[in-house]
Parts: structure tokens; sequence; C-alpha cells
């Protein structure tokens, strides 16, 4: 029984305890679960109450930051439009950031691995994160040339692949997707699914 519950719970018990003919002996234990609970009902009220209160500065301190962005932005704006050489902005005490240069071609997904999945017919799999990926295609194949069938798209460079026939071999592959196209796939690995 969770804290809340059990407060009126334990209430009930020390009043149709205390004064009961048939648990005249149990007096001492009886008051001492009286106080004790007493005590818990303090403690969660105060608790409660400082969750609430919690709640209210977290909202305060939000509402200050989105009101001292705006104020940097404002003030950021405003020396853009008297200067845009760096170093009389960095003169006022901002820090500059160059512009993204781009990724280019992206890489074969490196240390593609393969591993047994936690449910039947599944297998998990992993590669090596890059910067610039838009999202990555895990295929999968009875045989090593295919013919292949999606099992996955997504940013994540890892994912399970489920529907695979258990105990049976397969092969799977990997590519990463960017601005400026397709990765080569990967080699193809085999693994036997769950």
């Amino acid at each position: 029984m969770s804290v809340a519950p059990s407060i009126p719970y334990f209430k009930k018990i020390t009043g149709k305890m205390t004064g009961n003919a048939k648990f005249t002996d149990l007096a001492t234990e009886t008051a001492a679960l009286g106080s004790a609970t007493g005590a818990l009902d303090t403690a969660n009220t105060n608790y409660e109450k400082s969750k609430s209160d919690t709640a209210q500065l977290l909202t305060l301190r939000d509402n200050a930051y989105a009101a001292t962005s705006d104020a940097a932005h404002t003030l950021a704006n405003g020396a853009q439009k008297i200067t845009t050489d760096a170093s009389d902005l960095q003169s006022g005490g901002w820090d500059l950031v160059s512009d993204a240069t781009p990724v280019g071609q992206l890489s074969v997904p490196a240390n593609f691995h393969a591993t047994s999945g936690d449910v039947s017919g599944s297998v998990d799999l992993g590669w090596d994160s890059q910067r610039g990926v838009q999202a990555h295609i895990g295929q999968w194949a009875t045989s090593p040339s295919g013919p292949w069938t999606q099992g996955y798209v997504g940013k994540k460079s890892s994912c399970t692949i489920t529907g695979l026939p258990s105990g049976v071999e397969s092969w799977f592959r990997v590519q990463a997707n960017g601005a400026a196209g397709p990765s080569d796939w990967t080699g193809p690995i085999v693994k036997r699914a769950t």
C-alpha cells in the first residue's frame, strides 16, 4: 500500500482499536500507531504542498528564462543592426558561432553488428552514429544476394528487426541517408533470429 491510502487506513485501525475491550492489552501499541500515523499524515501533507510550491517555482523560473531569452534576442538583433563585424560583436560580450558547414556524402555506417533479439523472430542491429544523418534504412534478406525487405527507417543508430523466421539465418545491411544522398550499404552480415 502506498503512503496516501495508508494514512486513512491506519487512522481507521487506530480509531477502532482505541478503547476496544478485546484489545486492551494493546493500548500502548495502538497509541504508538496513532502517533506514527499522525506524523506520517503531517509529513505527507508537507510533501504534497512542497510539490505544489516546486511546480509554481518552476513555472516562475521558466517564465523568467523565457523573458530573459527574449530580451537577449532583442539586444542581439539590435547589436547586429549596428555592426556585423565579429570583433565589434565580441567586444560586446557575444559569443559567435560560425555557419554550419555542409556534411557532404555520408560514410557507410561503421561497426555494423547484429545480436540475438529478446523476442522470437527478432535480431538487434547497431552501428556508429554520424553527423548529418537524416535517416537510416535497415534491410534483411534470407540470402546474401536478396531480395531485401525493409525492416527499419529512423534516425537512431540501432534497431530491432522483427517478424523474421525464428531459428533461421538472415542477412542484414544498413545505409545512412543525408542531404547529399544515401551512403553505400554496409556489407551484409548474417545472424540467426531468436
